[in-house]
């Protein structure tokens, strides 16, 4: 990384890159991403099986619901991978326990660790959700 390139690069699995539907974060600013296809996208964006989607997201961590939990069991992932940020918050035990009830895993942690673990879940065809609330200042 230059001197004078503030974003963070992230290093994506060898094992799928070549594989047309694989996407994954390539580097990451304060508020937004830029992924392995050289789309970037400002504020908080979801990654799932190829495919980015902003319309399930609430605008940060705090503001999560139980319709974004429904949105996104809707997708049916093994997985949810979710990104708070600078910092790493946790959810309250409730939705934890709920989304285990279902089968699903769900694991919190700052967004650089979030966008890392995806693209090695990713990589191995595994059908993880990463939702990725971008770095504040």
């Amino acid at each position: 990384m230059s001197q004078n390139d503030e974003s963070q690069h992230i290093g994506t699995s060898n094992l799928r890159k070549e594989d047309e539907g694989f996407l994954a974060v390539k580097k990451y600013d304060v508020n937004k991403f830029t992924l392995i296809d050289g789309e970037t996208y400002e504020g908080a964006i979801a990654l799932y099986k190829g495919k980015v989607y902003t319309d399930i997201m609430p605008a940060s961590f705090d503001e999560i619901t139980e319709t974004h939990f429904r949105k996104w069991l809707s997708l049916k992932p093994e997985m949810i991978l979710i990104g708070t940020g600078s910092s790493h918050f946790f959810l309250k035990p409730e939705p934890v326990a709920y989304f285990y009830s279902k089968g699903v895993g769900i694991e919190t942690m700052r967004t650089d660790s979030a966008c890392r673990t995806y693209s090695v879940i990713s990589g191995e065809m595994r059908n993880g959700l990463a939702i990725l609330f971008p770095i504040t200042e």
